[in-house]
């Protein structure tokens, strides 16, 4: 009980030395209070607006989803399947080539890490 009676007192004390020391007038905060109560309104409501185009768009873009991309989908997985399996034997050529050229650049590195001494040609 003793918190509370504190608590109000200490509340009514506050707000009367906050009103006592003021650089506004009445009238004033009044008016600043109706200002910002209907910049918050203003603001709110193009909140509102925006939530409401947002979600319209979003409509928008599930519908062109469904009217464009759903029904090439299987044409698109069609083609790319196709390339896959007309591509794979010129990949696997092409590995098997790019494998020659690193084992010939590994007998290269070797024979230049371990330089075998030349013997003198005898005339």
């Amino acid at each position: 009980m003793k918190f509370k009676t504190g608590f109000l007192l200490g509340a009514i004390a506050g707000v009367a030395y906050g009103l006592l020391t003021a650089k506004k007038t009445g009238p004033q905060r009044l008016q600043s209070m109706v200002t910002y109560s209907d910049d918050l309104t203003h603001a709110t409501t193009d909140v509102q607006h925006a939530v409401t185009r947002f979600g319209h768009a979003l409509s928008d873009l599930k519908q062109e989803i469904q009217t464009t991309l759903a029904p090439n989908l299987k044409d698109i997985t069609d083609s790319a399947t196709d390339f896959a399996f007309q591509t794979e034997a010129h990949t696997k050529a092409m590995q098997a080539h790019l494998d020659t050229i690193a084992e010939a650049m590994d007998d290269i590195n070797a024979a230049a890490a371990d330089p075998k001494p030349v013997e003198p040609v005898q005339n």
